[in-house]
């Protein structure tokens, strides 16, 4: 509470309203301050300095500033140009370079392509020459073979007579009648038939392909087994070797087998030789039952194993 109230008591200054009082006060100080700054006090008061200098130095600054941040600017700008050029120029290389590459793989694809269809009809040519072989090296005695066919037995006379001896003849004109009859492989004791091959007579042991037989002789072929019995019975040769053994007593035996298996020809004479002038006389020699009959080597045989059993 204040002092002094002046022009009001005690009580009116009490009853007076708490924010009213605070009004009137506020206002009073602010007239009262205001009234003190406007009293003289005998001095000069101070002349504000112009601003004009300090702003022409700021102005200047600023200016500077701005031309500064302009230039960088504008050097910025020419080296962002500069780089996005470059970039340019590198990608448009690499577009370049990428096309080539395009180009390069669409020719070797096509190229493959070429390749693999080369390689495909090589590889049928080679399964067809396969095939081939098989069947050629089973046919010529150069690879083992298995099949139905039939067996042939003969034997030398029970009485020991000369006429009743199985010779080298005997076995060829058999050998001969199979080829005639349809027989696809023959086989002499085990030992294959090929165009190599032949039998022949070594002292009293026949031979063939440097192999010593034994009797009783075994004669197997393969081919049909319904037929190939009685095609061989109706050549010559099969006539003429039923009517040998029965004239001599030589026992002979035809029997159908169901598997038949003829191993190759041996090594040294699976080798492919060719005739030149000089073993023309060896050529001429021939050997019995080494390739498929004709009618001639039938009679020939025919003839020569007559006259031998009727010296």
């Amino acid at each position: 509470m204040p002092e002094q109230i002046p022009g009001e008591d005690l009580r009116a200054y009490v009853t007076k309203p708490l924010l009213d009082r605070i009004t009137d006060q506020s206002i009073d100080s602010d007239y009262k301050a205001a009234a003190a700054r406007r009293e003289p006090t005998g001095e000069e008061p101070a002349r504000r300095r112009r601003p004009g200098v300090w702003a022409m130095i700021v102005v200047g600054l600023f200016a500077l500033l701005a031309t500064t941040a302009a230039v960088q600017t504008s050097r910025n700008e020419d080296i962002r140009q500069t780089s996005r050029q470059v970039l340019v120029d590198r990608i448009e290389q690499r577009q370049d370079r990428i096309a080539d590459l395009h180009r390069q793989i669409s020719a070797l694809r096509e190229d493959n392509q070429r390749s693999e269809g080369s390689l495909n009809s090589l590889g049928l040519r080679a399964k067809s020459a396969s095939s081939t072989a098989v069947e050629t090296a089973e046919e010529t005695g150069f690879a083992p073979v298995t099949g139905s066919g039939i067996r042939i037995t003969i034997d030398n006379a029970a009485d020991g007579n000369e006429g009743g001896t199985v010779r080298d003849y005997d076995l060829a004109v058999i050998v001969n009648g199979l080829w005639e009859a349809g027989a696809t492989a023959v086989a002499v004791d085990g030992q294959r038939v090929t165009a190599r091959s032949g039998v022949i007579t070594s002292g009293a042991t026949l031979r063939m392909n440097d192999v010593s037989l034994s009797p009783p002789y075994e004669v197997s072929a393969i081919g049909d087994p319904r037929t190939l019995a009685a095609r061989f019975a109706e050549t010559v040769s099969g006539a003429m070797i039923h009517t040998t053994t029965q004239d001599y007593g030589m026992p002979y035996d035809v029997e159908n087998i169901d598997r038949l298996t003829l191993p190759a020809a041996p090594a040294d004479l699976l080798e492919l030789t060719h005739l030149g002038p000089e073993s023309d006389d060896e050529a001429s020699r021939g050997s019995k039952g080494s390739a498929k009959p004709t009618d001639d080597t039938d009679e020939d045989t025919e003839q020569n194993s007559e006259g031998d059993r009727e010296e």
